[in-house]
């Protein structure tokens, strides 16, 4: 291949490869040359061929799996990590996520005062603006990053321990609280979108790579008592669900 001026040499490349991709050259599972075999064969730096490479990254044809190598995508390829949603309870009346001992969290959560907006004013039944208490922690598994939000209004908070202490604990201690007054249920929310300009930093997402927002309402007694978010990069997970079939209505 000849590198010609004045298109950038990494698009050259990336362009190259999507070409070899695209009509079979490396097929879909199979790994690409190394960035060093890569930059000696195009007579380029690695980080030019790193550039091309999240490029095809950021397109969905290939994926970075360390230190295996980069991968030609299959469209109909998973993701790196399956996240099996559900809640588990454990033995001292608390409910943790089915996959949470997976996960753990990068440094210590943070803890803030925040006006609802009107779409979590919607889900919590709540006037718009009203405040609300929130826990925001970055969580780590398998190499993949999550957002996850706590958020519990004032006027629910105000009648718990939280009223005098801000610090709202991790979900699992909050629904543990909530668990023997009254009945708990759950319902979530699965949408893609683009990620916020804070989400991008964060997640370290490639452009053009939309995220997974998954949104936990939990009721008490059909009140809303919380709202949970996770926002993931939605190249890097997908959600499972346990479907069971309904009873058949008596007529």
């Amino acid at each position: 291949m000849e590198i010609k001026a004045p298109v950038s040499r990494w698009k050259q490349v990336a362009e190259y490869l999507r070409e070899r991709i695209l009509d079979g050259t490396f097929p879909a599972g199979q790994a690409l040359p190394s960035e060093q075999q890569l930059a000696e064969e195009f007579g380029l730096s690695r980080p030019t061929i790193r550039n091309a490479i999240n490029e095809l990254k950021a397109a969905g044809l290939v994926e970075v799996q360390r230190p295996k190598g980069t991968f030609v995508r299959s469209p109909s390829a998973r993701p790196a990590r399956a996240d099996h949603r559900g809640l588990t309870r454990t033995a001292t009346g608390g409910y943790v996520d089915s996959d949470q001992e997976s996960w753990r969290e990068v440094d210590s959560p943070s803890h803030l005062r925040i006006n609802s907006a009107l779409p979590q004013a919607e889900l919590l039944a709540i006037p718009p603006g009203e405040p609300m208490l929130v826990r925001m922690a970055l969580e780590r598994a398998d190499g993949v990053a999550r957002m996850r939000r706590l958020s519990v209004p004032f006027s629910v908070a105000q009648d718990t321990p939280w009223a005098d202490d801000p610090a709202l604990p991790a979900p699992s201690e909050v629904y543990g609280y909530f668990d023997p007054r009254g009945r708990l249920s759950w319902q979530e929310y699965v949408r893609a979108r683009m990620p916020l300009p804070d989400e991008a930093e964060t997640l370290k997402a490639m452009p053009g790579t939309p995220v997974l927002h998954i949104t936990r309402v939990a009721t008490l007694d059909k009140r809303p008592v919380a709202l949970e978010e996770v926002v993931v990069c939605g190249d890097a997970l997908e959600a499972v669900y346990t479907i069971t079939a309904s009873k058949p209505r008596s007529r």
